[in-house]
């Protein structure tokens, strides 16, 4: 059975294997015991990497009243008094940034069907669109907040264009893009974090291909109007001729999935800290609506502070009642979504389960070597449990990953507040939490504000391939055709790659 536990990475972006960490470093927080009962487990290796362990209690003794809860962080529906831009202010300087062949504002409005006018026939449905289902009746819920009355984060001024970044490196790369580290060119000299930015970048041509121009637009326009601690900013959009261009805050610490392999697995206060963090992300996406739909240790990266930041929208949608598209990684899909019954904010709690399991025992509970077999077992349920795995903890992972949607903790009537309520998190002071008081377990290393260490190594790009990046007088020229080349035309993805909103 040792073949199980080869768990291969589910990211494009996973760094290739390295050296092996110093034996007993992670003593005593991130190392447990070896599991009772299960054979060692092969993991997946990862390059080597620096990190201060903090010491000391990782939260308050203290949880505060639900009152106090709900009035008590800056990000809570009833408790914002400002809009976003302010608060944005308040926390950092925000980068102006022109909208490069924009002469107009645009606005992505991202259409929600209305329950009363889904489509009777299933057969008649489209990809992404919402119906009832006698079967299984879930309850709509208003969002607590509509996004299309935030504020656009998006500055427009003629201060910065894409031309004004420096390419300095490759954080990762994707199925149609990659992500790229930049500097502010006319920046200051000295080494501030201020100017450093991640470069999300999509190929036109593979967004129409695999018809990812509704998320692509759903993307920018979600991250455009949210502001939290625990979610990876958006400053600004470009685009080209071949490519759209995110400019997103750069978070050094690297993927959680890197760190959590380099452990094997988390203690319980461990994982509590990064789970009651994904918990508030959740909470303010959901009083939204939006589904998130990609949660996975890969989207979730580190900051300086050790702090986690929930990246990678590409799967966010705003959603009233239920969505029928299937996406997202196997080993963390909804029975939900596997058995096309639709699929909405219940499938993020059902993630958030997965996710809690993993890093208490170290791999995800139904994997497999091909997406079938992965599928077969979700459906079929079966869990195994760690013998040394405390019952508070088995409780919660049992309640998140409850097949039934009207009993999935999360989903009932007290929605989000149910979770937070758990005995799990008992100790936990949310409002402390989000307002990022508490020391993190992992403070990630850094020597300069554009280290790279907790990435992988990959080459830059071909500049043919990101030509915006560079003024007009530093572009390559036209590669020169080969005798008897063929040359090929295809005017229809020209024209849907240029209906793509930036």
């Amino acid at each position: 059975m040792d073949h199980l536990y080869e768990l291969p990475p589910r990211s494009a972006s996973m760094p290739s294997p390295g050296t092996v960490f110093p034996p007993g470093f992670f003593q005593p927080l991130l190392s447990p015991a070896p599991i009772q009962g299960y054979p060692p487990r092969k993991m997946s290796g990862r390059r080597d990497s620096e990190m201060v362990l903090s010491e000391g209690p990782i939260t308050p003794p203290e949880s505060p009243s639900p009152e106090d809860l709900n009035m008590s962080h800056p990000y809570h529906p009833q408790a914002q008094n400002q809009p976003l831009s302010q608060q944005l202010h308040q926390q950092q300087q925000p980068l102006e940034v022109v909208m490069e062949d924009m002469s107009q504002p645009v606005q992505v409005e991202y259409p929600v069907t209305p329950v009363s006018q889904a489509p009777e026939n299933p057969d008649a449905m489209d990809e992404d669109s919402t119906t009832q289902n006698e079967q299984n009746l879930s309850i709509v819920r208003q969002p607590v907040r509509s996004l299309s009355q935030e504020n656009l984060d998006l500055p427009r001024t003629n201060t910065v264009k894409l031309t004004d970044f420096e390419v300095r490196g490759t954080l990762g790369t994707g199925t149609f893009g990659r992500v790229l580290l930049v500097r502010l060119r006319n920046a200051p000299t000295r080494q501030d974090s201020a100017n450093y930015f991640a470069m999300k970048i999509l190929s036109k041509k593979e967004i129409v291909r695999l018809r990812q121009v509704e998320h692509v637009a759903a993307e920018r326009y979600i991250l455009s109007r949210i502001r939290h601690p625990f979610i990876v900013d958006l400053y600004a959009t470009f685009q080209d001729q071949e490519n759209v261009y995110m400019l997103l805050s750069y978070v050094p610490g690297g993927e959680l999935f890197t760190h959590l392999r380099r452990a094997q697995r988390f203690t319980p206060d461990v994982t509590r800290f990064y789970l009651a963090t994904i918990v508030l992300a959740l909470r303010y996406l959901h009083s939204f609506n939006i589904v998130y739909r990609d949660l996975k240790p890969e989207n979730l990266l580190l900051d300086s502070r050790g702090y986690l930041r929930l990246t990678d929208f590409g799967f966010a949608k705003l959603v009233d009642d239920r969505t029928w598209t299937l996406c997202g990684t196997p080993e963390y899909l909804a029975p939900e979504i596997i058995r096309s019954e639709g699929h909405g904010k219940a499938a993020d709690w059902w993630a958030c389960g997965i996710l809690c399991y993993e890093m208490l025992v170290g791999f995800p509970p139904f994997f497999a070597e091909n997406a079938f077999d992965i599928y077969k077992k979700i459906l079929e349920g079966r869990i195994w449990w760690p013998r040394d795995m405390d019952p508070l903890s088995r409780e919660l992972i049992k309640a998140l990953l409850h097949p039934d949607l009207s009993k999935r903790l999360g989903n009932m009537n007290g929605g989000p507040q149910d979770v937070l309520d758990h005995p799990w998190f008992r100790g936990v002071d949310w409002g402390a939490l989000e307002r990022r008081e508490i020391k993190a377990p992992i403070i990630p290393h850094t020597s300069s504000s554009d280290d790279t260490r907790h990435f992988a190594r990959l080459e830059l790009p071909p500049r043919s391939d990101i030509p915006g990046l560079f003024p007009i007088d530093e572009r390559p020229s036209l590669r020169p055709l080969q005798r008897y080349e063929h040359i090929h035309y295809d005017y229809s993805l020209y024209a849907q790659a240029q209906a793509i909103p930036v």
